[in-house]
C-alpha cells in the first residue's frame, strides 16, 4: 500500500520538474534564435534596432517593461497555491483540523512574499524622469 503513495509523489514532483525543464528549454531556444538572427543581420551589414538589442538581456519581455505586474502576478500565484493546497487538504480550519497535512497551504507564502517584496521595493525605487 505504501508503494503507491511513493509512486504518486514521484509522479507529482517529476511532473513539476518536467514542466520547469520544458519551460527553460523553450526560453533557451527563443534566446538562441534571437542571437542567431542578430548574428545574421550583422553579417549582412544591416542595422540592428536598439529594441532588438535590448530584448537580448531578457527572456521575459513583459516583466522588464512593467515590473509591477510581475510582482502582482507572483502575489496571486502565492494565493492560488495556498487555496489549491487548502482545497486539496479538504478545506476547513487550517489550525484546528484533524486532517493531515494542515500546514501545506502555507507553502503559498513564499511566492506571495517574494512578489510583495518586489512590489514594495518598486514603490520605494527612485524613478528617473524620461
Amino acid at each position: 500500500m505504501w508503494g503507491f503513495h511513493y509512486i504518486d509523489m514521484t509522479i507529482f514532483w517529476g511532473a513539476i520538474v518536467l514542466f520547469v525543464l520544458i519551460g527553460n528549454l523553450f526560453s533557451y531556444l527563443t534566446r538562441a534564435s534571437r542571437h542567431r538572427m542578430i548574428e545574421r543581420l550583422a553579417e549582412k551589414g544591416q542595422t540592428i534596432s536598439p529594441e532588438l538589442l535590448a530584448s537580448l538581456g531578457s527572456s521575459h519581455g513583459d516583466e522588464r517593461k512593467n515590473p509591477v505586474s510581475g510582482a502582482i502576478i507572483l502575489m496571486f500565484i502565492g494565493i492560488a497555491i495556498a487555496v489549491f493546497f487548502w482545497a486539496l487538504g479538504g478545506g476547513g480550519n487550517l489550525f484546528e483540523s484533524e486532517h493531515v497535512p494542515n500546514w501545506l497551504p502555507v507553502v503559498g507564502i513564499f511566492p506571495f512574499a517574494i512578489g510583495l517584496g518586489r512590489f514594495i521595493g518598486l514603490m520605494f525605487e527612485k524613478r528617473t524622469p524620461k
